[in-house]
Parts: structure tokens; C-alpha cells; sequence
């Protein structure tokens, strides 16, 4: 039986499982009608992608140039030994000595992944999946893991529309604020721990904040790197085009770059078009979202949403405060588990029966299955979905909490034991 259908009827993610869970060798082809997309497949992995409108070496060749690991003249060479030999691109301009193969292999790696985690954002489309003995694809590539796919696609479909709230369009153009002009900004690769969350989540009390020490900047090489790029007439498209972290990342650090009020949106004046407030604000929140640390981010928002004039450590200690921090972090833990249960399927065709095969495995720690108060969270699982049951402070289950997920239409032929080949 043939994999084949509709993206709305067989979602994105349901395909790349099932293929990674049965380990295939083959070619998907996705058609939006617009855009033709193929991912190339060895024993489950990805070993290629390639956009039908941008041929994979063309695309190579113009990075390398764009992000300087190579110049214009080098390509050209590089494509006329190509053109007599018919080797691939990427072996010519390592056999040449123009590129390192470290350097080739990460390039390689940032533009199929890029085209592939492209394809979690398209509404509509066909696939198809064509099984091959032997794969075709470029050595240089170290294949991804399906499921390494599927985690990344689904936290960029997440963090995609928070980044596209203050980065709406790609023609858009920013600047340095005052706060960078004149400064010779370290390159460092920290995290800003002033505030311990994990006594709080654990039920200690609330830490008094410490005093930073230095108003320096203080930003990772990426970041610094993006910054840079920032003159007031790179467009983001053009950013993009010049970075070697990809789209997401590319936006992502803008976000953060733009909510730190290190950079600002260039407003061009034209007819009626007034240029609008500035809007940008320094904010610790959006700080902690580019560290990752997701439920500080909801956490950090919604306190500072409610009408008060105090921050979440100051009231901590009133009336139920304590109680949102730690609803909070429990939150976080779910989603934690139900990753983790993902994973575990992806690894072993199975689910679980209880949470503690999930410790015993290495996907979670201990601390995982409880929540905050110490209360071990509920799990069935049953002949349809898995029920995830979180309680709240009062010890009643929480609805907002509590998951109930059935099955995908992989996970049940794969349970079923009667899946078809693609």
C-alpha cells in the first residue's frame, strides 16, 4: 500500500513518524501547487531535501558565498570542474581546498533542514512516498534523525508566530539603538541565573534577587554575529540570506535582539504612511525565551499582565502567587512528559504502562513525573489515546492541565500491527 494523500488528512508529522518508526529508504515528494518539495529518506532518516523551484547546489554555492566561506571567484571554478567531472559541488570545493569539510557539512546540514522544517508551515499539499533500494545523496550530509525532525518542527511551528508579531515582514529593515553605538560588545555564552527558578518550583521560598554585576552587553556569538549584520539597510531577507544559522534562528535572534531594545525598526516615510511608536521594550521575558526556558517566559507574562505595580518576586509571597509559579512550572513538566512519551514511541513502537519506564529509560529525570507539590502526575493509557492528569494546588485535576491525546493515525497502525509500507 502506498503512502500517499493530503497534508490535512495525514499531517506533516504523522509521515515523517511513520516512515522514522519503519525505518524506510526512499524519496517524499511534496506538492503544495506552487512548490514542489522532495526529502530524501535512508532506513528512517533524512539524508536530503531539495526545493524544486532552488536546485539544492545552486543554493549551496550562493550561501557560501553570501556567509564568506568561500568567494565568487572559487565558486566559479568550483562550477566548471563540476560541469567536466559531474561530481557534486560540495566534494569539488573540499578536493580544491576551498572549504573545510566541517564547514561543508554544516552548510549542508543548515539548508536541508531548512527546507524540510519549511515544509511544518505549509496549510495544504499532497505527498507522496516512493521506496528506493538505494538512496542517492550527498556522503558530506550526516543523516537527522526522524525524530529530531519532528521535535524541532513542532517547536518552530510554536515559536513562529510569536516571532512573526514583531517581525512581520521580510522586506523589513532595523538598526542599532544607542544602547549598542560605541560599545565593543563581548562574545559570551551564558545564562543570565540571577533568579533560581528551580527552589521555587521545587516549593522553597522565593530567592531575593541579586544585584547584576556590570551593565555590560552580553550576548552569544550567534546573536553578535546578527547584530552586526544590522546597519539600517540589510532588509531581514537579506540577513537571512547572509547568516549561516538559517530562517528561524535568523528571526528568533532578531525577536530577541528587538525585545532587548538593542535594535529598532527603520520606518520609512511614504505619502500618508506616519511612522508608528516605537514598541520595542526591554523585557526579561522574551530574554528567557531565546534561552529556551519556555514556561519562564508564560510565567513572567501573564504575572506582569495581571493589575498590580509588583514583579513575580515581590509577589510571591502573597495570596495564591506562590501557588501560579508552581501551576506554572507543573505545566512546563507536562509538556515535558508528553515529549518524552513521544520519544519513547519513536524509539520503541510501544507507549509506555507507567511513567517510571520513562525514568528508568533515560527520558526523564525523577523530578519529571511529579509536579511541583510533589504529587506524581496520573497516566492511562488506553485503546485509543493516552490520558496525561495533572491536579491543582487545592489536589483536584486541573483541566487546563490535564492531557488527553488520541492516537495519531501513525501511532495506531503502528500499535495496531497492521501499518502499510510506503
Amino acid at each position: 500500500m502506498a503512502l500517499e494523500g493530503t497534508i490535512k488528512d495525514f499531517g506533516l508529522g504523522d509521515i515523517f513518524q511513520l516512515i522514522g518508526i519503519q525505518r524506510k529508504t526512499g524519496a517524499l515528494l511534496f506538492d503544495s501547487g506552487s512548490e514542489q518539495v522532495t526529502v530524501k529518506f535512508l532506513d528512517g532518516s533524512v539524508v536530503g531535501a531539495e526545493s524544486h523551484n532552488h536546485n539544492l547546489e545552486d543554493l549551496l554555492g550562493s550561501v557560501l558565498v553570501r556567509t564568506g566561506l568561500i568567494a565568487q571567484s572559487q565558486l566559479e571554478a568550483a562550477l566548471k570542474i563540476q560541469k567536466n567531472t559531474l561530481q557534486r559541488l560540495g566534494h569539488v570545493l573540499v578536493e580544491s581546498g576551498f572549504i573545510s569539510t566541517e564547514d561543508l557539512q554544516e552548510a549542508l546540514r543548515t539548508q536541508v533542514t531548512q527546507i524540510v522544517y519549511r515544509l511544518f508551515r505549509w496549510r495544504a499539499g499532497t505527498y507522496r512516498f516512493t521506496p528506493v533500494d538505494n538512496m542517492d545523496y550527498d556522503r558530506n550530509f550526516m543523516p537527522v534523525g526522524a525524530e529530531t525532525i519532528l521535535m524541532e518542527g513542532a517547536r518552530m511551528v510554536d515559536e513562529w508566530p510569536i516571532l512573526e508579531r514583531k517581525i512581520r515582514s521580510e522586506e523589513m529593515v532595523f538598526s542599532k539603538t544607542s544602547a549598542t553605538v560605541g560599545l565593543d560588545i563581548p562574545v559570551e555564552s551564558i545564562v543570565d541565573a540571577d533568579i533560581d527558578m528551580e527552589s521555587v518550583f521545587a516549593g522553597e521560598d522565593a530567592p531575593e534577587p541579586s544585584e547584576p554585576e556590570s551593565d555590560e552587553i552580553r550576548l552569544s556569538r550567534e546573536e553578535t554575529e546578527i547584530l552586526r549584520m544590522v546597519d539600517g539597510a540589510a532588509s531581514v531577507r537579506e540577513i537571512v540570506d547572509r547568516s549561516a544559522l538559517g530562517e528561524f534562528d535568523t528571526y528568533r535572534i532578531l525577536h530577541e535582539l528587538l525585545t532587548r531594545n538593542l535594535i529598532e525598526e527603520v520606518q520609512v516615510e511614504t505619502g500618508d504612511n506616519v511612522p508608528a511608536k516605537n514598541r520595542n521594550r526591554s523585557s526579561a521575558l522574551w530574554t528567557a525565551l531565546s534561552l529556551g526556558v519556555v514556561a519562564v517566559a508564560i510565567l513572567v507574562g501573564a504575572l506582569m499582565a495581571t493589575e498590580n505595580d509588583f514583579g513575580p518576586w515581590e509577589t510571591a509571597g502573597r495570596d495564591g502567587a506562590l501557588d501560579r509559579l508552581r501551576t506554572f512550572a507543573s505545566r512546563d513538566r507536562v509538556q515535558r512528559v508528553e515529549r518524552a512519551l513521544n520519544l519513547c514511541f519513536l524509539d520503541t513502537g510501544q507507549l509506555p504502562t507507567d511513567l517510571t519506564v520513562l525514568v528508568d529509560n533515560g527520558y526523564l529525570d525523577p523530578g519529571d513525573i511529579q509536579d511541583p507539590w510533589g504529587r506524581r502526575y496520573g497516566y492511562m493509557l488506553g485503546e485509543d489515546r493516552y490520558t496525561l492528569i495533572a491536579l491543582d494546588p487545592q489536589g483536584v485535576p486541573d483541566q487546563g492541565l490535564t492531557v488527553n491525546r488520541p492516537f495519531s493515525p501513525a501511532m495506531r497502525m503502528v500499535l495496531d500491527g497492521g501499518s502499510p509500507s510506503p
